[in-house]
């Protein structure tokens, strides 16, 4: 990997895990927040509410994402990328500083919302632009691979909040860690943002903007331009995008609670599973997104895609009859590997299904119309649920459906990018 590309990749990498880092926190200590800022008689209560601020956030991303999307695609795609990670900054401190309901009443569970809606505006532009900006550093023939790393550095940042998270809960008492302890890792996180801001700064536009630029293709107001002449492409990738979600949110987010909620893990135990589980996708990814530059984007996740609807239902039964650590991990490990095999070839994807001129803005509406629909609300859906109708298996369900929809629509999304530049040796002349 030549030296301009890594600093692209590392800028992306530092950046996601900074803003999934923190992200991830917020649900992996669902349940104290939800003690401790929505206060109820009853534990579903908390928690449905708790998951509730965590869906706010991503009920605003689409915002964030055609603010964001507007200057990726007129401003240039560094001044985005520089400004989201600086938003997510602030919210973040806050959010381990912040009084609960014990101390400042009910301004505390509406600040929390405020702030969730900040980081929210926040990563909707960020993801969903880290995967345009790192992409378009590479040729059409590597772009599955280096895209992965957009991904991948999103994993990272869960992996590393979920290692912190079990962390602190297996290194403090219950009553310490729900007085302060759940704090400290929200306050440290923030120091990685200065790392990603400072790199963020120093590395080069994205080649294929620069010919666009030059060319003049760029769309006056590129987010019309997405919905009147991509809107069927819109809806087809998104529909694509939201098995990617649902399998984030339910079994590398949500899971960690269901297991310590409804099967009586510890937390502690559920964290570390958890954790285990976001290693093997994180291999998987980069591996399905190498294999996808070899045999192509969608053989390599219909595959992944067959493998959720055969196993999810057999393997997640199996996890909700058993009280074995063991047997559990196991079963996580097999799922992980169908997480990775779609997280991988995904942004790929969805560069390739959208023209330069308007795919920041894009990507990122796909992704904040996925991501708040499907993923956003699938935890605080499947608990509702859950306690309504006493089947464990609701997730399950879930996830099976959206990987029969990902099957029926990949075969039909096509390849728009007509004007990529597909030349390594001019991507290097202008870099």
């Amino acid at each position: 990997m030549k030296r301009s590309l890594f600093k692209t990749v590392t800028a992306s990498l530092v950046g996601n895990l900074f803003e999934w880092y923190d992200f991830a926190l917020f649900g992996y200590f669902a349940p104290v927040i939800g003690k401790l800022f929505f206060p109820s008689n009853n534990k579903a209560v908390e928690l449905i509410s708790a998951f509730g601020a965590f869906a706010a956030g991503y009920l605003i991303r689409p915002i964030g994402g055609m603010i964001f999307g507007y200057i990726g695609d007129r401003m240039g795609r560094k001044k985005a990328m520089v400004l989201s990670i600086l938003l997510m900054a602030v919210p973040t401190a806050l959010i381990g500083i912040l009084p609960t309901y014990a101390e400042i009443g009910i301004w505390a569970p509406i600040l929390l919302m405020v702030i969730r809606m900040l980081q929210g505006i926040s990563m909707g532009g960020n993801y969903g632009g880290s995967i345009t900006f790192t992409t378009e550093h590479t040729d059409s023939s590597h772009r599955g691979l280096i895209g992965s790393f957009a991904v991948t550095s999103c994993l990272v940042g869960i992996l590393a909040g979920s290692g912190a998270a079990a962390l602190a809960s297996n290194f403090f008492s219950e009553a310490d860690l729900i007085a302060w302890g759940w704090r400290l890792p929200f306050v440290v996180g923030i120091l990685i943002c200065f790392v990603g801001f400072y790199i963020r700064r120093n590395v080069p536009e994205s080649p294929e903007y620069i010919v666009a630029q030059a060319a003049g293709e760029l769309k006056q107001n590129p987010i019309k331009e997405v919905f009147a002449s991509h809107g069927r492409t819109l809806v087809k990738v998104v529909m694509a995008v939201m098995l990617h979600d649902l399998s984030f949110y339910i079994l590398l987010v949500y899971m960690a609670t269901h297991l310590s909620t409804q099967l009586g893990l510890s937390q502690g135990m559920a964290l570390t599973i958890n954790t285990a589980s976001l290693v093997v996708v994180s291999i998987f990814t980069v591996f399905s997104a190498w294999l996808s530059d070899k045999i192509g984007r969608k053989a390599v996740l219909g595959g992944a895609a067959f493998l959720f609807v055969v196993g999810t239902i057999p393997l997640l039964e199996i996890v909700n009859k058993t009280s074995d650590p063991m047997v559990i991990l196991g079963a996580q490990m097999l799922l992980s590997i169908a997480v990775g095999g779609y997280f991988g070839p995904l942004p790929a994807l969805m560069v390739e299904a959208y023209p330069t001129s308007v795919r920041f803005s894009a990507v990122t509406i796909t992704t904040n119309i996925s991501g708040p629909l499907f993923g956003g609300t699938a935890p605080m859906l499947v608990t509702f649920l859950i306690d309504k109708t006493g089947s464990n298996m609701v997730p399950a369900y879930y996830l099976t459906f959206g990987a029969l929809v990902a099957l029926l629509v990949l075969r039909s999304i096509k390849n728009q990018d007509k004007k990529a530049v597909d030349n390594l040796d001019k991507l290097q002349a202008i870099a």
